[in-house]
């Protein structure tokens, strides 16, 4: 049976150089639950090295975390990806590790990049430079990702900075999945209505790199149940699995969790 389930598929960790210390396992789960969120995604730039905390944290919760990471292509463009388990998400990340440039991060510059385990403790500190652009283009990211098993789309392009529709011009007619990321600033409404006959599914979500930006924005997600092969079929928009920016009127009557999300 088909329902409609919430979540926010753009969420930083303290690993991401740019995030607030409340970015912590615990603090995202405990936020996200309070949220109303049926599912969330661990997506770090250029790493992944603190999703398996957050899966750890969430065990034993109604919260499901999927594993990704906010690719930085070549271009400068920002790539939403998510896999299926943590045996392709490393993968992904190792081939990723080769495109990064050469150095090591400046904490007092870029901010700390921290590893840590399910209960907040640091376990380590990775110096390779996950802020900056990866030396790799963005249609070798796509195959590389969608070789894994992954599901990938171009984030927030609503924005000025990094989004694919800025630096490119256009939407690659040839992107794996016809889906792209508004940000929680868009107008929501505005932007169904300009994409409606396009053929693109819009998804909405927080990009959050503080515990207060969890949940801001989500979408709605019509499938059996909030696994990764029913959101590969949502997001392929296939078997009657759908996803909404703006709250079905029927998501209530479903059951799902319909907590009031601030754009």
């Amino acid at each position: 049976m088909l329902r409609w389930y919430v979540g926010d598929l753009h969420i930083h960790t303290v690993l991401s150089p740019c995030s607030e210390l409340t970015m912590g396992p615990q603090d995202i789960v405990r936020t996200a639950i309070h949220q109303g969120l049926d599912f969330i995604a661990i997506t770090d730039h250029n790493s992944a090295e603190n999703v398996p905390a957050v899966q750890r944290a969430a065990q034993g919760t109604r919260l499901q975390v999927f594993p990704g990471i906010e690719v930085s292509t070549r271009e400068e463009i920002h790539m939403i990806t998510l896999f299926p388990a943590l045996e392709q998400l490393f993968d992904f990340q190792e081939w990723l590790y080769s495109q990064l440039q050469e150095g090591e991060n400046d904490p007092s510059l870029w901010g700390p990049q921290l590893v840590v385990d399910e209960r907040e403790n640091i376990v380590a500190e990775n110096m390779r430079l996950l802020g900056l652009p990866i030396h790799a283009p963005y249609d070798q990211v796509v195959r590389e990702t969608v070789a894994r098993e992954g599901i990938i789309y171009p984030a927030h392009i609503d924005r000025r900075a990094n989004s694919m529709v800025r630096t490119l011009g256009f939407l690659p007619a040839d992107l794996p999945f016809r889906i792209v990321e508004l940000s929680r600033r868009a107008n929501l409404a505005d932007a169904v209505e300009r994409y409606s006959g396009s053929g693109m599914q819009l998804i909405t979500a927080s990009d959050a790199h503080d515990v207060e930006q969890i949940g801001t924005a989500r979408s709605w997600f019509r499938m059996s149940e909030p696994s990764f092969p029913e959101l590969l079929l949502a997001c392929r928009g296939e078997n009657g699995r759908q996803i909404a920016v703006l709250e079905p009127e029927e998501a209530g009557r479903s059951g799902a969790s319909c907590a009031a999300a601030v754009h």
